[in-house]
């Protein structure tokens, strides 16, 4: 494993490679200002399509999603941005979240006084949110790569040599799109991820951990090969990895990803009823 890696001690979540600021979006309804929220303060924050009119099972999933996002070892404090009226509130969020996590805050729309209103609150409460939470550096810690195998790829080899160096390793291979497996891994507490995402898909991302996206020889992942950061092909000696390895101890120690530099991803949650 590397030993320049630029690491962050985050108390209850553990160590991470990234030391971001997370402003949640509750529902739908609340991205946008989550988002502007997020840019004052040089925090992340993503839209999705969940939160609002959900019903059974999914209110649990969307639950546990958010939940394992504000909890990610990247992650080191959260706020979350609710409109008021969702079925998923931010109030009962947080208070999922602070089971681990006291310092999590929320804010309410409807009750804010406003758009505007909102985002001048939000971004004192992110402020305050950053000065407060302790972070201390860490020089080592077990780390979890991820691999996206939403192609077909032999990835035994991969995995031994990623083992070999230290890592954990967790696969995601259920789901036919890189989204999917990416929230499985995301679940699976990633440090990183590796992805080989299908031939008919570009190159993929997360808000929460860089992604490195590996191309195949399909003609459309050879039409945009600079979106990707590495070349199949560049895999094709089993026994040796120098150049992925490289790779991942530059981005572990703080290099972004191409999907990261662009913010390419998006948050899609396994879903078993449409929304209402």
């Amino acid at each position: 494993m590397t030993s320049s890696a630029n690491l962050f001690d985050h108390g209850i979540r553990g160590v991470g490679i990234r030391n971001h600021q997370l402003v949640l979006p509750s529902v739908i309804c609340s991205s946008h200002i989550a988002s502007r929220i997020a840019k004052e303060v040089d925090a992340i924050s993503f839209l999705h399509q969940h939160g609002c009119g959900i019903i059974g099972e999914d209110v649990e999933v969307i639950n546990r999603l958010f939940t394992s996002m504000a909890l990610h070892p990247n992650i080191s404090s959260v706020l979350v941005v609710g409109l008021g009226c969702e079925t998923i509130q931010s109030r009962e969020l947080v208070d999922r979240f602070q089971l681990e996590d006291e310092s999590a805050r929320f804010l309410v729309i409807q009750e804010s006084g406003g758009v505007n209103s909102t985002v001048e609150i939000g971004v004192q409460a992110a402020i305050q949110l950053k000065t407060s939470t302790p972070i201390k550096s860490a020089n080592s810690s077990n780390l979890t790569i991820g691999l996206d195998l939403a192609r077909d790829y032999d990835s035994q080899n991969l995995r031994t040599h990623l083992e070999r160096a230290g890592f954990r390793v967790v696969a995601a291979e259920s789901g036919i799109n890189s989204s999917d497996n990416l929230i499985e891994l995301m679940h699976n507490r990633v440090h990183l991820a590796i992805s080989f995402t299908g031939p008919s898909q570009p190159p993929t991302g997360f808000p929460l951990f860089p992604v490195i996206n590996i191309s195949s020889e399909n003609p459309l992942h050879t039409a945009i090969q600079d979106e990707f950061d590495l070349n199949q092909s560049d895999l094709s000696d089993s026994s040796d990895f120098a150049q992925l390895q490289n790779l991942i101890d530059e981005v572990v120690a703080g290099k972004e990803t191409i999907s990261e530099s662009k913010k390419i991803g998006e948050i899609r949650a396994p879903r078993m009823v449409r929304s209402v």
